[in-house]
């Protein structure tokens, strides 16, 4: 991801109203936000934008090819949320499958309790493609089993999609 622009709000109100946030709930937006790409006035050369990218941790934007390329697998899981970035449509895709299997005996804790890297309960995921988020790590994180993997990495191979990469959950 940090090949690519990096997509912020336009509005302070939408982060302090917490618009963003990622529980793993569904929202109902009136209107679009906006957004935008950040520009880092000191290089010539801009990042490119994604096709996949993240405005907030735990939640992804799709351009229009990516929404017409992954929509119909994602669909299911979560809600597109239509974005207005800088007069064009962005969508932000809002995980709403919910699934208890982070395994917290097995999983690497900081010192103070928290999660470092989530360890899963395998029984409890499904052999079916699926995109979900885990209640514990709601706010953050958005998970795949083997078999979504496999069906998401095939259609952003066939679309030729940039921004978005499925991996193994990695120590914070």
């Amino acid at each position: 991801m940090n090949e690519f622009a990096v997509l912020v709000s336009r509005d302070y109100d939408n982060i302090e109203e917490q618009l963003f946030d990622t529980d793993g709930t569904a929202k109902d937006w009136q209107d679009r936000p906006r957004v935008g790409y950040v520009v880092e006035p000191r290089k010539k050369q801009q990042k490119p934008r994604a096709d996949v990218g993240l405005l907030v941790p735990g939640a992804l934007v799709l351009n229009a090819r990516a929404r017409e390329a992954l929509g119909p697998f994602l669909s299911p899981f979560g809600q597109m949320l239509e974005l207005d970035c800088e007069g064009e449509p962005r969508w932000f895709f809002n995980v709403t499958q919910r699934l208890d299997c982070v395994d917290l005996q097995r999983s690497q804790r900081f010192d103070d309790g928290g999660l470092r890297l989530e360890a899963f309960d395998e029984s409890r995921l499904p052999d079916t493609a699926l995109v979900f988020k885990d209640p514990l790590t709601a706010p953050v994180r958005i998970y795949v089993n083997e078999a979504g993997k496999q069906a998401l990495e095939a259609l952003v191979r066939e679309a030729g999609l940039s921004g978005l990469e499925c991996g193994a959950p990695r120590p914070l």
